[in-house]
């Protein structure tokens, strides 16, 4: 087996459904079913395209080039391109990918300054995941010319430039709430429980303009303005219930005058109904 293809194999961490790699085993292409997880990322000399087919949810990536954190859905890929090192967690996710050892192709190293504004974000393109099936149905079939891995790949690459082309910069990353504020922001919240909270009056409480408020929130927690809202009042309804008190006293007091989007808010937060979770 060639020397990407085992390392890729390794790293799986157990077998994958299907790899196939070039005559000179410097591009491979695989399919596999990850597990969620986490762990250091990057290869000095390895770019790698995965493209999501089944599963998903939240990914996070922490490396040179910046900070992504967006949930990933069937349909989009992601790319990591060589010396990109850092640390990530994954979603369980059913993936094809391609993995291209620059070493063995300095054409594709060629290409890589152009390709730094994908870097760090998730993307959606038909002609990538056309391709990159097509490849897959070919190599399942045995039918590969000789030569077909390295078209393809020079295929993605150029694709991978157009995208690049049209993809305008991304923001400036924002600076993460401190720790003090998230303690001045949980108390607010706590202070006013039953109230009617909207951005602006929890930006207001840690001294703040609304819409850097919630970049700074989302930097620092990963989660909207709303939704923190929603498990931090979630999070003391479970302490409540716990403590025998009714379900229609906790709602009012959580700042919900109906039940049913309180039960309906509690069971996206906690995983059950009110009800259920004060039988434990």
């Amino acid at each position: 087996m060639p020397a990407l293809a085992a390392q890729l194999q390794r790293e799986t961490g157990h077998p994958a459904l299907g790899t196939h790699a070039s005559d000179d085993g410097g591009i491979v292409l695989l399919r596999h079913r990850f597990e969620a997880s986490e762990g250091r990322m990057g290869h000095p000399d390895q770019l790698r395209l995965g493209l999501a087919l089944a599963g998903g949810g939240p990914l996070h990536q922490r490396t040179a080039l910046g900070r992504l954190q967006e949930r990933w859905r069937p349909g989009q890929f992601n790319l990591v391109l060589p010396g990109d090192a850092g640390s990530y967690a994954s979603p369980a996710v059913d993936l094809l990918g391609i993995a291209i050892d620059t070493r063995l192709h300095p054409q594709a190293a060629q290409l890589l300054a152009p390709l730094l504004p994908l870097a760090t974000r998730l993307h959606e393109d038909p002609v990538i995941a056309s391709v990159l099936q097509a490849l897959w149905s070919s190599a399942q079939a045995d039918a590969c010319l000789p030569g077909f891995l390295q078209q393809g790949s020079a295929v993605l690459l150029h694709r991978l430039g157009q995208l690049a082309g049209q993809t305008p910069a991304p923001p400036p990353a924002s600076t993460p709430l401190s720790a003090r504020r998230l303690r001045q922001l949980e108390e607010f919240i706590d202070a006013h429980r039953a109230e009617a909270l909207d951005v602006a009056a929890l930006a207001a409480a840690v001294g703040m303009e609304a819409s850097a408020f919630g970049r700074a929130l989302r930097a620092a927690s990963g989660q909207s303005p709303y939704v923190f809202l929603t498990r931090r009042r979630m999070h003391w309804a479970a302490s409540a219930l716990l403590q025998g008190y009714v379900v229609t006293d906790v709602a009012l007091a959580a700042g919900y005058a109906n039940p049913s989007k309180f039960s309906a808010a509690f069971r996206r937060v906690m995983g059950c109904t009110p009800s259920m979770w004060g039988l434990r």
